[in-house]
């Protein structure tokens, strides 16, 4: 099984950012647009793995005092890899981080560089320099306002369909709820 741990947006706010996207789409209509129902934050990716319990064990561990949080988006940009991928990116949240901090700890996992919560919202080719130019213009120009509280985090099972991706929900872990 290919499995991460992630932040699942709350219907509304999939809906919501969806609606924001809509021009930006019919602009780039040729990219890999990630679908609404697909719509995440990766906290963490494990890849290839039968230790269902006990990745979920140590989830449960790693987790068991982190308080539950907001997300405020910022704004949209991208970055190159083999492909351009753009994204969401949200107002430091200092919870996030050390959630993630502590599920590196806990996996063991060398935290080479720190985490930045972000969502992939679509990939594709790497464009000319002008196109390049254009389209990081467009994405500062882009008005992404989702807000969004984070009570649970989830363990996901990716799966390929042809080209498409599908995410299944294997378990779900709560967060604590912060006294007032």
């Amino acid at each position: 099984m290919r499995l991460f741990l992630a932040i699942d947006l709350p219907a509304s706010s999939k809906k919501q950012l969806e609606q924001q996207l809509e021009k930006l789409k019919m602009d780039y209509p040729h990219f890999s647009w990630v679908t609404q129902e697909n719509f995440h934050i990766t906290l963490h990716f494990f890849g290839e793995t039968n230790q269902i319990d006990s990745i979920k064990k140590k989830i449960r561990e790693a987790i068991y005092d982190v308080s539950s949080f907001n997300l405020y988006s910022l704004g949209t940009d991208l970055f190159i890899n083999k492909k351009i991928v753009l994204y969401v990116y949200f107002k430091r949240e200092k919870r996030v981080e050390e959630l993630t901090s502590k599920i590196k700890k806990i996996f063991q996992v060398e935290e080479v560089k720190k985490f930045v919560p972000h969502l992939t919202i679509a990939r594709s080719r790497i464009p000319s320099k002008q196109q390049y130019i254009n389209l990081k213009k467009k994405l500062h120009q882009l008005p992404i306002e989702i807000d969004f509280s984070i009570k649970k985090i989830h363990l996901f099972q990716s799966i390929l369909e042809g080209q498409k991706h599908i995410y299944e929900k294997i378990a779900s872990f709560s967060l604590l709820i912060p006294l007032r």
